[in-house]
C-alpha cells in the first residue's frame, strides 16, 4: 500500500509527479516512475507491473531514495540510495533487492557508486549466493556458492551491462552508436529551426535481443517512428550478466536533431 500511503498525504500529493523520464524530476521533492514486467520504463501507469517511489533525502550522502513495488500486492522489489543529482544514477549507502516472492535476492553497501562493505546475494530459496567483503569495488574476502550450498572455486561477475559487440560497455556507448543511424531514419525532407530530442526506452532479453522499444517523451512527435526504427536496427547486442549468467535488462537514452549546431558549423566554414 506504499503507493496509497504517499498519495494519502496532503503535503506529499501537491509534490508526487508521475515521470516518464527521470529529468522530469529536477525540481521535485517527489515522483513516480512505471516500469513493466521486464522492467523497461513506461511512460505512464497503462500495463505497469511494478513502480519506483522516489524521494529526495538527505543522509549520509544519499540524495535520493528509491523504493520499488510490485502493482498487484505492492510486494517490495527494492531499496536503494543514490548521490547523483537524480535517481538511478550513482548509488550511495545500503542497496537491497527482493524476488517477487519477497525472498531478499542481494543486500550491497555502495559508496560513490562502487560496492563498498558487505555484499550478500541469495537464491530464491533464500540460500546464500555471495558473502563477501568489498572495499572501492574490489573484493577484500568472501566467498560465493552454488544452488546446492556447495563453495564455489571461483567467484563469478557480479553484474555486467549489455553491450554491443566488441564495444565497451553502457547505454552511452549504445546510444551514442545509434545516433549516427537516427538521422537516416528521418522523415523524408523533414526540417526543424529548433533543436529537439526523443527519450525512449527498450529491453534487452538474455539472448542479447531487443524488445519493447518504445517513446517515453518526445520534443516532436514526427521524430518518434524514426527513433523506434533506430532501436529495432539494432544488432544482436552481448546481454547483461548477473552472478555470472545471461540476464535481461533495460537501457534507454536520448536521440538528437540539432538543426543549429548544423547551422553554427556552416557559419564558422564561410
Amino acid at each position: 500500500m506504499a503507493l496509497a500511503l504517499l498519495l494519502a498525504a496532503p503535503a506529499a500529493s501537491a509534490q508526487v509527479k508521475v515521470v516518464s523520464t527521470l529529468e522530469q524530476l529536477e525540481g521535485q521533492k517527489a515522483g513516480i516512475r512505471y516500469y513493466d514486467r521486464n522492467a523497461v520504463p513506461l511512460p505512464d501507469a497503462k500495463g505497469a507491473h511494478s513502480y519506483d517511489i522516489m524521494r529526495r533525502a538527505d543522509s549520509l550522502g544519499v540524495k535520493w531514495r528509491v523504493r520499488r513495488y510490485t502493482v498487484q500486492g505492492h510486494q517490495q522489489l527494492l531499496d536503494a540510495g543514490f548521490s547523483s543529482d537524480l535517481p538511478h544514477g550513482t548509488l550511495q549507502a545500503r542497496s537491497r533487492e527482493w524476488y517477487p516472492n519477497g525472498q531478499l535476492r542481494e543486500d550491497v553497501s555502495y559508496r560513490n557508486g562502487k560496492p563498498d562493505g558487505p555484499m550478500k546475494t541469495y537464491f530464491p530459496d533464500g540460500k546464500l549466493r555471495r558473502d563477501q567483503q568489498v572495499r572501492a569495488g574490489t573484493v577484500v574476502k568472501g566467498e560465493c556458492y552454488g544452488p546446492g550450498g556447495q563453495a564455489l572455486d571461483e567467484c563469478p561477475a557480479y553484474r555486467t551491462l549489455a553491450k554491443l559487440t566488441g564495444k565497451g560497455a553502457g547505454q552511452g556507448v549504445v546510444f551514442q552508436a545509434m545516433q549516427k543511424q537516427f538521422v537516416q531514419f528521418l522523415p523524408k525532407g523533414y526540417s526543424r529551426a529548433t533543436d529537439a530530442s526523443v527519450h525512449v526506452a527498450f529491453g534487452v532479453d538474455s539472448l542479447g535481443n531487443v524488445h519493447s522499444a518504445r517513446v517515453l517523451a518526445s520534443d516532436d512527435g514526427a521524430l518518434n517512428a524514426a527513433a523506434l526504427e533506430t532501436v529495432r536496427r539494432l544488432p544482436r547486442l552481448v546481454p547483461a550478466t548477473e552472478e555470472g549468467r545471461s540476464v535481461s535488462s533495460a537501457m534507454e537514452g536520448q536521440f538528437f536533431y540539432y538543426p543549429t549546431r548544423r547551422a553554427a558549423t556552416a557559419a564558422a566554414d564561410e
